[in-house]
């Protein structure tokens, strides 16, 4: 290969050739790889094969080692047992930051709030009085990405028809936390009393 390559860059001496394919190979082993894979809520009935919504939360959040952020519209009950693994998990010193809606679950969560377990709230602007946050978003470790229409709910996790991609990158992780932390900054969520 050396040799091809000296036939192309004659003026090239052996160690640059060696330098060049170097840095070609330091490029291809650093490359880029994205995955994403459609996930779904339907019913039971369904025979689709895909990735269901609540078995793909469930395992972004109980294989989550570091920081883990989820937003949400509406969450009940039925999203309980996903929610004390959320809390085992911040008792692990995983850092959470939990952006929902519904009372029920805030008030639960609440009580073991501490610097891994952070939850936030839409602040209504007064020049966007219609506007709520409706984005439901689950971010693992700054690495996998799943962006869907599911609530966190009974009808978001079986009864509805529900899509969303599980997206593997952690350029598309990292620009999604950084808009959530800009929003923070900006004051749009603010700590939940």
């Amino acid at each position: 290969m050396i040799e091809e390559l000296r036939k192309h860059f004659t003026n090239c001496s052996k160690e640059e050739i060696t330098d060049i394919i170097s840095l070609c190979m330091k490029m291809y082993s650093s490359k880029k790889i994205e995955h994403a894979e459609l996930v779904l809520t339907s019913p039971d009935s369904f025979r689709v094969k895909v990735l269901r919504a609540k078995d793909t939360m469930r395992n972004m959040i109980e294989k989550t080692e570091k920081s883990l952020t989820i937003t949400g519209y509406s969450i009940s009950d039925y999203f309980a047992e996903m929610l004390d693994v959320i809390i085992k998990k911040s008792q692990q010193g995983v850092y959470v930051n939990d952006i929902e809606k519904q009372k029920e679950a805030l008030d639960r969560l609440m009580s073991y709030c501490s610097r891994f377990l952070q939850i936030y709230e839409y602040q209504k602007q007064e020049d966007h009085k219609m506007a709520a946050l409706h984005a439901k978003l689950i971010v693992s470790d700054v690495k996998k990405s799943l962006v869907s229409s599911a609530n966190l709910s009974y009808h978001g996790m079986q009864g509805n028809i529900e899509m969303g991609f599980l997206i593997e990158s952690h350029d598309k992780a990292k620009q999604i936390e950084e808009v959530m932390k800009e929003m923070v900054r900006m004051k749009v969520f603010g700590k939940y009393k």
